[in-house]
């Protein structure tokens, strides 16, 4: 009995102590995790290994949703402040100077940060037909396209299942064929939202795993790509 005793005690000991690292490790991670736009900036500085002067001048301004790699984040937490970058021979970021805040007129840009598929550059897009089911995506950017243009199958899970499409001939990669046109209630990318995007529906067989993000998005906008970065940069027309 005694020993039986023992070994339960033995086992309830250990078991609280892995609890309480488990809770260590959960606040000290929560602890890290950057709370504002400051320490965004200085967490991707620290990653980076990279020299960053004038940081004094953030102060007080929310964390911003990031995504690509570090160079494409830094460039998007910085999207609203006038900054200088320097980089070395092999164009890797050395150094930044954080100038100061841009005023409300100079903001009116979005950056894309991106990935290369082929020729096209790609982007991920978050999108729904009405406003309760949502989609994300990696989307090719096409100047080319006059619309967004997305799979049929998509339509039921965008919750478009009962739109009163109209139909249109395209011309496709894989020849012509007839699509679904309609409207999108709301598409997001890099934390921007567009209500009301002009959308495509054609045939899975013809668009394949292509999603495109034609000119009823890209159209509001005038457009900057930096091959080096990857980035897109949209300043609102």
């Amino acid at each position: 009995m005694t020993t039986i005793t023992t070994l339960i005690s033995v086992n309830e000991r250990l078991r609280l102590i892995a609890i309480f690292f488990m809770l260590l490790f959960a606040l000290g991670a929560h602890a890290e995790d950057p709370v504002d736009l400051f320490q965004q900036i200085q967490s991707l500085q620290s990653q980076m290994n990279i020299e960053i002067t004038g940081l004094e001048r953030i102060q007080d301004e929310e964390k911003v949703i990031t995504r690509g790699n570090l160079d494409q984040q830094i460039e998007q937490l910085l999207v609203s402040f006038n900054h200088i970058t320097s980089r070395n021979a092999k164009g890797r970021i050395e150094r930044i100077v954080i100038i100061n805040k841009k005023q409300k007129s100079e903001v009116d840009q979005i950056v894309l940060p991106t990935s290369v598929q082929g020729n096209h550059f790609v982007v991920s897009v978050d999108f729904t037909g009405n406003g309760v089911l949502w989609l994300s995506q990696d989307m090719i950017i096409d100047t080319g396209a006059d619309i967004v243009v997305l799979p049929e199958s998509m339509i039921d899970q965008l919750g478009l299942t009962d739109y009163p499409f109209s139909k249109q001939k395209m011309q496709t990669a894989n020849g012509p064929t007839e699509a679904k046109i309609g409207k999108l209630k709301e598409l997001k990318m890099a934390g921007e939202s567009i209500e009301n995007v002009d959308v495509a529906f054609i045939a899975d067989s013809l668009l394949g795993k292509n999603r495109l993000l034609g000119m009823s998005v890209l159209g509001r906008y005038q457009i900057n790509i930096n091959d080096k970065t990857q980035l897109i940069t949209l300043f609102k027309k």
